[in-house]
């Protein structure tokens, strides 16, 4: 199944996000690599990913740029 926005649905493996819509996987784990992250608050810096995954931000806290009330949820249905 294609959605609206062209990502592909996989019934058997799919993400529900906090309003009740059926998203897009996230694409994890990042690439090794520099980002510029916010919570859209008032800490806006960078996020380094190092090759085993460990990560660190210039400054501030985790809290500081994540969207707190965003929650989403992973399905994978058992038979």
């Amino acid at each position: 199944l294609q959605a609206p926005a062209g990502w592909k649905f996989d019934p058997n493996n799919w993400w529900l996000e906090e309003h009740g819509l059926i998203m897009e996987a996230p694409k994890f784990p990042l690439k090794e690599g520099r980002y510029l992250v916010t919570g859209g608050r008032m800490v806006t810096t960078g996020l380094t990913i190092d090759r085993n995954g460990r990560w660190k931000l210039d400054e501030g806290t985790l809290c500081d740029v994540t969207h707190l009330p965003c929650r989403a949820a992973r399905y994978q249905p058992t038979v």
